[in-house]
């Protein structure tokens, strides 16, 4: 998988996206208010022009570190692509 640096910013933190099966994925860790981190997952398309846009987004489970919380988001993003048709996937990219 190749990795882009999806936003980087002083106040906004980097996500880092890899390109999986013609999709975009990225992951992060939302901090909870218990302890620990519950993993995001988003799948991207790239548009016309050179845009991209968000086709899915994956809430998973609770983890006790930021890392796994990340690994997990990855997981699941390949997940929801590895489901999609095979027609759909042609669309993409």
């Amino acid at each position: 998988m190749k990795a882009y640096s999806f936003l980087n910013g002083s106040h906004i933190p980097a996500l880092t996206s890899y390109e999986y099966r013609g999709y975009l994925i990225s992951a992060w860790a939302r901090p909870e208010l218990a302890n620990g981190f519950t993993s995001v997952g988003i799948v991207y398309k790239r548009g016309r022009l050179g845009s991209i846009i968000q086709v899915q987004r994956i809430e998973g489970e609770l983890f006790e570190t930021k890392e796994q919380a990340e690994q997990h988001g990855v997981e699941l993003c390949k997940e929801w692509t590895d489901k999609q048709k095979p027609e759909f996937n042609r669309r993409v990219g």
